[in-house]
């Protein structure tokens, strides 16, 4: 008898353990999906409007297209120093990227106004209450935030950025210019 509740003891301490380590990698798994704003998040899903008050659902994984998000404002002067490089990165990868200037907490006439004014083509997208720019916690712009087709964040940065840098990000993520 005492051996049967031995091994009844010794069973129950196997399939314990099992299940200990057996949740802890779900845990972990759960834990590298969660919806967040840093490298190794999944990017929040949301819609904004266009220039053209247009709503814009801003989704990588359903576009199935790597995504690169510039935050940033006309009164900016980083933000003004960058943009050259973002509209030759736009002309080089907007076929295969989506990409989106995402204009912080200004009206559609002043963007547009400036965006004409300078001969930018790139898509722009409003964020006038500075609820993305919020949910995305961009504490300074430039930021930009670069989301892999999966919805992963690959890369984020604030402060300028060149087009030789999102073009080594986009190379890492299998996407080539040509």
């Amino acid at each position: 008898m005492k051996r049967y509740t031995f091994l009844t003891f010794l069973l129950i301490l196997f399939v314990s353990i099992g299940f200990y380590f057996y949740t802890a990698n779900e845990s972990s798994a759960q834990a590298e999906n969660e919806v967040g704003v840093t490298v190794g998040k999944t990017a929040p899903v949301f819609i904004l409007k266009n220039i053209n008050a247009d709503d814009i659902h801003v989704d990588a994984v359903t576009d199935k297209k790597v995504m690169v998000l510039n935050f940033w404002a006309t009164w900016c002067p980083p933000c003004r120093e960058e943009m050259p490089e973002l509209e030759k990165f736009y002309k080089i990868y907007g076929a295969k990227v989506q990409f989106f200037g995402i204009d912080e907490q200004e009206p559609a006439d002043k963007v547009s106004m400036f965006l004409q004014n300078n001969g930018y083509t790139y898509p722009i997208l409003l964020d006038t209450n500075g609820e993305i720019g919020q949910r995305f916690k961009v504490n300074g712009i430039p930021t930009t935030v670069i989301i892999d087709a999966k919805g992963t964040i690959i890369y984020r940065k604030t402060g300028g950025v060149t087009a030789n840098e999102l073009k080594a990000v986009l190379d890492k993520a299998g996407v080539n210019e040509y």
